[in-house]
């Protein structure tokens, strides 16, 4: 990707796999499932370890936390456009699984 190419919805998921801050996850592990619709759609997720992330392609088997976003949705989210806080009281994604988790995930990976 050059410098000025916006990243797509799935490397911002990889980015986010490198922001990962295992002390504010407090060791939560399993994986968090996403679901793109809009302009890229899709799979990936991410899996968290006590001590690590990493990005794969594709669909977890049995994933801890789901979201399904419209990829626009997402990087409004992650540019900063849309608080965490306000998508998730708007219902502007799907969330199913481990709540704590999901209000955990501005922390645990730097968002906003």
């Amino acid at each position: 990707m050059s410098e000025h190419q916006t990243p797509t919805c799935f490397d911002s998921v990889a980015m986010l796999a490198r922001r990962f801050d295992p002390d504010a996850a407090r060791g939560q592990e399993g994986e968090i499932q996403f679901f793109f619709s809009g302009t890229e759609s899709g799979a990936c997720y991410l899996r968290l370890t006590k001590t690590a992330c990493t990005f794969h392609p594709g669909e977890a088997l049995f994933p801890k936390l789901t979201l399904r976003v419209d990829c626009e949705v997402w990087k409004a989210i992650l540019r900063g456009e849309l608080t965490w806080e306000k998508a998730m009281m708007e219902r502007h994604f799907l969330a199913t699984g481990n709540f704590p988790l999901l209000a955990q995930m501005p922390r645990i990976f730097k968002i906003g």
